[in-house]
């Protein structure tokens, strides 16, 4: 065997490794993975929470105690969401209780377990999400 015929040979085997044939069980991969919704990492807290009555007071009122995006993860039930408006009711003192209705309002519709959870930013979550 010549020295051509083993560049050759082993430039096939190192495109082979390197993803350059792939066969079926490959491309079926490739092609679900382009087809599954992609959700863009937020670059700021306002990515993450959407425009709504409620939003104002999530940013403001939810950071006080642990990173104001855990109230974005974990999509919970509608079930879970009460039992957490009702853990907290006591952290937000000074609120109204029209307001505090809002609050949980906005984040039940928009981070449920009927939505994708956002991707979120580990800078986002940095000091950790208590656990309420």
């Amino acid at each position: 065997m010549s020295i051509d015929s083993r560049a050759v040979i082993a430039l096939a085997v190192l495109m082979a490794a390197c993803g350059g044939a792939s066969g079926p069980a490959e491309q079926e991969a490739e092609q679900e993975s382009e087809s599954a919704p992609v959700i863009a990492a937020a670059a700021s807290l306002t990515d993450i929470f959407p425009e709504g009555l409620g939003r104002s007071m999530v940013l403001d009122s939810c950071g006080a105690c642990h990173a104001a995006a855990c109230a974005a993860i974990g999509q919970r039930t509608q079930p879970r969401w009460a039992s957490l408006k009702q853990d907290h009711r006591d952290k937000l003192p000074d609120m109204n209780d029209a307001d505090y209705e809002v609050l949980f309002a906005y984040l039940s519709e928009n981070f449920n377990d009927a939505k994708p959870e956002p991707a979120i930013p580990p800078q986002f979550l940095e000091g950790g999400c208590t656990p309420f």
